[in-house]
């Protein structure tokens, strides 16, 4: 127990709890690196990485002080309802007392009763004079009252006309043991103060004024040592009260500080998660999250929304420029250019949809609806024209922004299970996508249903984009280019610089800043609002480190005040009254068998103290009683079995001083909830009986030891009756014979007067000792006291009146009989030390409930860390997620990526979904269409979670068009001189993988009979992986494979894998088959001899020459027809519906053109083209 009794406290590790693991392999290594690492783990409250809050040590103490303090003071009023009781004693139980002695009695209860009321001034009030007047008595009123019981227990001493040191020797005794239980006071003040000086009272006092007696220095020795026994039980009980409150003082911190840590990493979360799907999305998601559903469908995350203005915007002439730079520096210049659009969209109030390639498009009006949606997508569209002027600059290159905009209604929400993205769907955005194609750079095209909303705010002029697109003209758009803003946007970022600008030039007696703004250039003018805030905060960076510092502060007290609130500032004893019956057993039943099972740390060490009060008995008798054979055999006989069951309940308490062996048996003697209580019980009873036997062998000592027959003994106890009291004193002679009574004083000589009276007064000890019991609950403890207490009066008044009626005797006679006096005071000592065992189990239940709570509240945010970690990581890939939420300080503009020189590349489409997507009223306008989809979708994800596809990540769905890749793994360390089929293994699971999707649609299709078939391309190389768009992170693949892969797959056939030669090559040794295809025109790539993959042989097949393989002749001769696809290399290409001719009719339009979807560049491209082959 050492560590538990320094006075510092020292600042604990938080650890921030771990996540149970997911069901994918992939995220139980991520969970093992959290476990590994976390002193990694984002959101420490500011001063450490690792969430470890590490508060000045004064702090820290002061902190524990007020909170222990507090938790002392629910026992002040059983302190006070002691003395109360010892008070109506004196006041009652001696009733021929002297005038004086009784009005100082009963001054003294008025004082003790005025003390009471003092206690409940101000303490409910509202008012902060009357709280701090009763937070100055809280801290007087504890010294007062152990003031007033020294002066009452010396003032009854002093007026008594009579007195022995035996006489109030039980108050003493249950005094000393109150003073460090009871009174709220600091253990030096308390230790070397109150209690010394409360000993010295109590022993010196009553042998100062004692009357004269042979054995006055024996009596003195068995009063330091009952008096000194019972101060160390309380010290005892005082360290164990300490270091109970201690532990939980310090597991409330801990489990704060994982709480503080789990919330902040959770608020990084929800940031993270919030910047890529919408608060609704999220919410809806996280409440579903690991709910089973019933339904026949999965859950789909969709809703429809009207009036929203789409905005797709492209990047002109970036092909010729991406070819001059490597995919490392072009997404790094796309991030730049992405974080500046990001910003963008914050200041105008626009939801990012997707970045494809170098598209970047967003809506404005949902999932909050806006009036002003089409102004304010409008004002981004030209502001993101103005932006593009960095590209131009940075690649010393003609390019320019070619923005299209349309307003119409859209379905938005979420589809599949995993790598969530929100999208929009619906034929307006297809609109929107041919608003921006058939526009023109450097312009805003917009269509007439968006420039209905504008309000006339800018002005425009006719665009005939119908003219140039077909689509356009089929759903009878009229187009506009806006030629200039009315009504200029009114940016609170704007009105926040000119502050700034103000108060700057306020402290520039020259006026410099005013000349620095006006003097800038013209390419300066276009920047956005936020990049000029955020030259403002750097030219004024020195405030930076000042600025950190007091957020670290900050940090600091509210973690200070918070601790204040969880552990000094709310009242458990209150509060644990609403979840209590009036036994003090909790209403909750579950809770209750959890506190019988529970047991604190060193919670068998009060055990000490009946073992201890067993070996005083062998002192203190040795001293005051009769020294007989019987006696000492009584006494001694007890100590071996006290002492056995003693320490295996205490063996544990010491694991590094005793024997394995020994530990072991002691936990589980004490995991066993009835045997450590029967233990207890046992004890108890033990010590108690032993004294109630020794009274009986009192009485059989003065019958065999002296010379005095057992009639005349006997005849004694019909004699009290008929005895006539002379002036109401009872004498030795009125109640014994005479010649019992002269032959007991010539028998008896002075170095052996008997003292039965301390038989009593140790039974005070005993009451203390079973009192302090951790093990037994506050009823049985309660039955135990007033059972052994009640057995001790008995004796007193029934079986040993003759032992006392001699030594009144031998007192000169007090004024009423001791036996009566004794029992008093031990009924007086049981009746308080009941409701302090009532106390104990209390304060033992409050820290419980609080350790409950507080393992609540972490379980609680914990949970809510999980279900944000579940989503972020459904939305990025694990290690990527894991570098967003620790890097809490890194800008938002820093770009993340990764380069893999061995990567597997899959696109798989449905080309015939086009034709199944309508948006008739009997599909509910879309939604049902896409529920469909979203099942599909959703048991390809599902594949995901299969062990042998744990290294298959997946990058994005567009449209109906599903994105994989393999190899993407960190973790990944290969030999250089690796064999391929060790290399290149993910590539052979990634084809595993795409023959898997196709028998998972082909089962889709026999329960829903329908006839859809997967059109998919493998390629495999170096790729880049990264984050574009820090502030919206959106995972992405970039490179030339990415684009070879995307070709295979678009001018493929449906219902095959397209692969090139070297894929080819590279998979055969895994004994994959392929049949020729041919040549096929690839744009960037020119001519590529591509292979249908047919399926794997039995047995691994050797290598096979490309000469060898079976060339499909027609295959080869429709791949001369393919028309060129109309996409740059680092861009995934745009939905190519099909036009149907004019007289086909609205209604064949609705089913023949393409699925408007705002992301489905890749689901049907060159649709045409695959369906003829």
């Amino acid at each position: 127990m050492p560590e538990e009794k320094e006075a510092n406290l020292e600042n604990g590790q938080a650890t921030a709890a771990s996540t149970p693991s997911k069901s994918k392999p992939q995220r139980q290594k991520a969970t093992a690196r959290r476990r590994q690492n976390d002193s990694d783990v984002a959101g420490g409250v500011g001063i450490t990485g690792g969430g470890v809050v590490i508060l000045p040590q004064h702090v820290l103490n002061e902190l524990y002080h007020n909170y222990s303090i507090k938790q002392r003071r629910s026992g002040l009023k059983w302190f006070l309802f002691g003395a109360v009781l010892f008070n109506i004693w004196t006041i009652v139980i001696p009733w021929d007392q002297a005038l004086p002695t009784r009005v100082v009695n009963c001054c003294m209860l008025v004082a003790y009763l005025a003390l009471t009321a003092l206690l409940h001034i101000g303490r409910r009030s509202e008012q902060p004079a009357l709280r701090r007047f009763h937070q100055i008595l809280l801290t007087v009123v504890p010294r007062a009252l152990w003031l007033l019981s020294v002066l009452h227990f010396a003032a009854y001493i002093i007026l008594q006309p009579s007195f022995s040191p035996r006489d109030v020797l039980g108050w003493a005794i249950l005094l000393n043991f109150l003073v460090y239980v009871t009174l709220p006071l600091p253990l030096i003040f308390l230790g070397l103060a109150i209690g010394c000086f409360t000993y010295f009272i109590c022993l010196s006092l009553p042998v100062g004024y004692s009357r004269w007696d042979p054995l006055l220095s024996n009596q003195l020795a068995a009063n330091a040592v009952l008096i000194a026994t019972a101060a160390l039980i309380g010290l005892l009980y005082y360290f164990m009260g300490e270091a109970k409150q201690k532990r939980a003082f310090l597991e409330a911190k801990k489990s704060l500080e994982v709480k503080m840590v789990i919330e902040e990493q959770s608020a990084e979360q929800e940031r993270l998660l919030l910047s890529v799907l919408p608060k609704h999305v999220a919410i809806k998601m996280r409440e579903d999250l690991g709910s089973s559903s019933s339904e026949a469908f999965k859950k789909i995350y969709m809703s429809r929304h009207e009036n929203v203005s789409i905005l797709y915007a492209d990047i002109v002439g970036f092909t010729a420029i991406s070819s001059t730079y490597s995919a490392q520096d072009l997404v790094k210049m796309l991030n730049e250019l992405f974080a500046r659009f990001d910003r963008l969209a914050e200041k105008y109030q626009q939801l990012r949809i997707k970045i494809l390639g170098d598209c970047y498009y967003c809506i404005s009006g949902a999932p909050d609806e806006r009036p002003d949606h089409a102004v304010m997508c409008v004002h981004m569209g030209l502001s993101m024209v103005k932006a593009i002027k960095y590209v131009q600059q940075k690649a010393n290159s003609p390019v320019d922004m070619r923005v299209g905009i349309h307003t119409g209604a859209v379905l938005a929400g979420i589809l599949g299970q995993r790598q969530w993205q929100f999208d929009v769907y619906s034929k307006d955005v297809e609109l929107a996508n041919k608003m921006e194609s058939s526009g023109k750079a450097g312009r805003v095209h917009i269509s007439d249903k968006t420039l209905a909303f504008l309000n006339g705010e800018f002005e425009v002029e006719p665009a005939f984009g119908e003219k140039r697109e077909e689509l356009l003209r089929i759903a009878g758009l009229k187009t506009y280019f806006i030629t200039k803003v009315v009504k200029p946007f009114a940016s609170p970022c704007a009105k926040k610089i000119n502050e700034t600008q103000t108060e700057s030039s306020h402290h520039s007696p020259n006026g410099s800043t005013s000349d620095v703004v006006a003097g800038e250039d013209e390419n300066d003018a276009t920047l956005d609002d936020e990049e000029l805030l955020a030259q403002s905060a750097v030219s004024n960076g020195h405030q930076t480190a000042v600025a950190e510092d007091e957020e670290e502060q900050v940090k600091l007290e509210n973690f200070k005040q918070r601790l204040k609130d969880e552990l000094v500032t709310r009242d458990g004893h209150e509060n644990l009254t609403k979840d209590t019956n009036i036994f003090l057993r909790f209403k909750n039943p579950q809770l209750e068998q959890s506190y019988a099972v529970y047991r604190e740390p060193y919670s068998s060490l009060p055990l000490l103290a009946a073992l201890l009060v067993q070996c005083i008995d062998v002192l203190y008798s040795y001293l005051v009683l009769p020294r007989s054979t019987l006696h000492f055999i009584n006494i001694a006989a007890p100590l071996v079995p006290i002492a056995m069951l003693v320490v295996i309940s205490i063996a544990e308490s010491f694991s590094g001083m005793l024997p394995k062996f020994f530990v072991d048996v002691s936990k589980r003697f004490n995991d066993i909830t009835f045997v450590r209580e029967l233990a207890a019980i046992i004890i108890a009873l033990t010590i108690g009986l032993s004294n109630v036997i020794d009274m009986f062998f009192f009485v059989t000592f003065v019958r065999t030891e002296h010379i005095v027959s057992e009639s005349e003994f006997n005849a004694t106890a019909g004699l009290e009756g008929d005895v006539d009291l002379e002036e109401g004193v009872i004498t030795a002679e009125h109640l014994l014979p005479a010649s019992f009574v002269e032959q007991m004083r010539e028998a008896v000589p002075p170095e052996r007067v008997l003292y039965p009276s301390y038989l009593s007064n140790f039974g005070v000890l005993i009451l203390i000792a079973i009192a302090v019991i951790a093990q037994l609950t506050h009823l049985t403890k309660i039955l135990l006291l007033l059972s052994i207490a009640a057995l001790h009066c008995y004796f007193n008044i029934f079986i040993m009146q003759d032992l006392y009626a001699l030594e009144d005797d031998f007192a000169h006679q007090p004024i009423i009989s001791t036996r009566y006096c004794t029992s008093g005071l031990l009924l007086v000592a049981a009746l308080a030390l009941s409701t302090l065992a009532r106390h104990m189990d209390h304060e033992d239940r409050v820290i419980f409930k609080w350790k409950t709570e507080v393992a609540e509240q972490k379980e609680t945010a914990n949970d809510m860390r999980q279900r944000n970690e579940a989503l972020v990581y459904n939305v990025l890939p694990v290690h990527v997620a894991e570098h967003f939420m620790k890097n809490t300080k890194r800008s938002h503009d820093d770009l993340y990526s990764q380069s893999y020189a061995e990567v597997g590349v899959l696109f798989a489409s449905m080309p015939n979904f086009s034709d199944f997507y309508s948006e008739e009223t009997v599909n509910n306008q879309g939604l049902e269409c896409l529920r469909f989809l979203n099942e599909v979708i959703s048991d390809f994800d599902a594949l995901l979670e299969l062990p042998q596809f744990q290294d298959i990540i997946k990058i994005k769905t567009i449209g109906s068009t599903y994105m994989a890749a393999s190899g993407i793994n960190l973790q990944r360390n290969l030999r250089n001189d690796a064999p391929i089929t060790e290399r290149w293994s993910h590539l052979a699971v990634l084809v595993e993988f795409a023959l898997e999707l196709k028998h998972a649609l082909q089962g889709i299709n026999e329960q829903s009979f329908n006839h859809f078939v997967l059109k998919m391309g493998i390629n495999h190389g170096p790729i880049t992986a990264g984050v574009i768009g820090a502030r919206k992170p959106h995972y992405d693949i970039w490179g030339n494979t990415v684009n070879v892969a995307s070709r295979m797959e678009s001018t493929g056939k449906a219902g095959a894998i397209q692969v090139t030669e070297e894929t080819c090559n590279i998979l055969q040794p895994f004994g994959y088959t392929f049949l020729q295809r041919g040549l096929v025109a690839v744009k960037g790539k020119g001519q590529l001899m591509t292979y249908y993959l047919q399926g794997k042989s039995q047995s691994s097949a050797e290598p096979v020459a490309p000469a060898a393989v079976e060339l499909h002749g027609q295959e080869l001769s429709a791949l001369e027809s393919t028309t060129e696809l109309e996409a740059s290399d680092i861009k995934t290409p745009l939905l190519k519906a099909k036009v149907p001719e004019a007289s086909a009719g609205c209604e064949g339009i609705a089913q023949e053109q393409g699925l408007g979807n705002g992301t489905a560049g890749q689901a049907g491209a060159a649709e045409s083209q695959s369906l003829l082959e």
